[in-house]
């Protein structure tokens, strides 16, 4: 059994995305804002007592940032993983208005799922967590790891909202079966 602690990035500028009239995607590539910062710091004091071998991150800014701050403070190596991205809002990605993708996102809090007779452009729930769960799999042989991700990412696992810079632990067995 492998414990993963999956922690949530820090607070991030989204501010300076408004400033700079980003749209879409481009928004994702702002850094954290110095609370966030200061949030991953303060964790890092409880981290360092639950012996992880590796930090996982998401390759979006805010958690490679928060990855890179843990990595510093922890001395430990960070591998970066594809599929503990973001949930997608917008599977066509041509969506730019911040204002439909919260439409998005709280249409997908609220269903999770597509309905059979009206598919939706968001990311489903359920694809988030087999994505999730296809990277965790692969470091089972660990016993202690650090999952820095998103809210949604750790939501579709744990059925927990997290605030930026808080973790929870999550438990899988290498031979857990993955949704199909």
């Amino acid at each position: 059994m492998t414990v993963f602690y999956l922690v949530r990035h820090g607070q991030t500028n989204f501010d300076l995305a408004d400033e700079r009239r980003l749209k879409g995607d481009s928004r994702s590539l702002v850094p954290l804002t110095r609370e966030g910062q200061d949030e991953i710091v303060q964790a890092s004091h409880t981290l360092r007592q639950l012996r992880a071998e590796l930090i996982l991150a998401s390759p979006m800014t805010r958690a490679l940032e928060s990855a890179a701050i843990l990595s510093c403070l922890l001395n430990l190596p960070i591998q970066v993983e594809f599929d503990l991205h973001e949930w997608i809002p917008d599977l066509t990605f041509s969506v730019t208005e911040t204002t439909s993708v919260e439409v998005a996102y709280q249409e997908m809090m609220q269903a999770q799922e597509w309905q059979p007779d009206e598919p939706k452009n968001w990311e489903p729930l359920s694809c988030v967590r087999k994505r999730a769960l296809g990277v965790l799999k692969r470091y089972c042989d660990l016993n202690y790891v650090l999952v820095v991700c998103h809210g949604v990412v750790i939501y579709s696992l744990t059925g927990q909202r997290i605030n930026t810079g808080g973790y929870c632990p999550y438990e899988f067995d290498k031979d857990a079966v993955l949704p199909a």
